[in-house]
């Protein structure tokens, strides 16, 4: 064993540490917790480093940015790719509740740690973005800390499927900075876009919390009551974020690319 993962299971061993996983109700998350806080600093490291490659490329267009808008959509690639196998693990199938799989405990791990800084980014932000981000950081961070009770493993990989859309939207940004606005390629990137948003965020995750609440009352009797509401409120709030954020993102779009009857209308 290296030095490294010596370093890492003293970690995990630490008594005070499994002692506080449980006694918050997230005994799952003990092998895993050095990874969570360590991704979380590994994501501000990329991201400053990010900014300072960017600046010199942009300059001012970008050191004007807030801090969300300047993170590279390398993430949201990684963890749709990361969360596919999750759907075909037999302990979630057999137990779409309660069951735990390690490998799905590994992406989540990854995703908490992101949430973790997305937490911190969103508060020191809150000027530029608003409340809303801050909202969808505790909200997502509060569902995915949860599935190492366990809890909901399953569900969680269908609500990763989010970020698929996140991939596009990104490109939108750096085709504005590289002067390609309203251009016809960003034509079609809106377009896809606004599609793939609508299919996994509007359908697909309206679908998904359906399943999940129907799951949850049918089975979910081990489920603390206090739980089941942080669930409803959290999943309530992400869902209502999106249906806003899509409204946005159309009336974003008809500003890039006015109808031409419109276009008519102003001359």
């Amino acid at each position: 064993m290296s030095t490294l993962a010596m370093y890492y299971q003293q970690l995990v061993d630490l008594p005070a540490a499994q002692s506080a996983c449980a006694l918050i109700g997230i005994p799952k998350l003990a092998p895993y917790w050095p990874a969570l806080i360590g991704l979380s600093v590994l994501f501000q490291l990329l991201r400053l480093s990010s900014n300072a490659l960017s600046s010199l490329v942009f300059g001012t267009k970008f050191d004007s940015l807030s801090a969300r808008q300047k993170y590279d959509w390398g993430h949201a690639i990684l963890v749709v790719v990361l969360a596919i196998p999750i759907f075909f693990k037999e302990e979630l199938i057999e137990d779409t509740i309660y069951g735990f799989n390690e490998y799905a405990g590994w992406v989540y791990t990854i995703i908490c740690g992101y949430f973790l800084w997305d937490i911190c980014i969103s508060i020191s932000d809150i000027k530029k973005q608003g409340l809303g981000f801050v909202v969808h950081a505790l909200a997502s961070f509060g569902v995915y800390i949860f599935s190492f009770r366990p809890s909901l493993q399953y569900y969680g990989a269908s609500f990763i499927m989010f970020e698929a859309s996140t991939i596009f939207l990104n490109m939108n940004w750096w085709m504005d900075k590289l002067g390609l606005t309203g251009s016809r390629i960003q034509m079609y990137n809106a377009i896809t876009l606004l599609f793939l948003y609508f299919v996994v965020r509007i359908l697909f995750g309206t679908y998904m919390s359906y399943h999940m609440f129907e799951d949850l009352k049918a089975k979910g009797t081990q489920t603390p009551i206090a739980l089941y509401y942080f669930y409803r409120i959290a999943n309530g709030s992400i869902l209502a974020l999106s249906y806003y954020w899509f409204y946005l993102l159309i009336a974003a779009a008809k500003k890039r690319f006015p109808s031409k009857n419109s276009t008519k209308k102003t001359e």
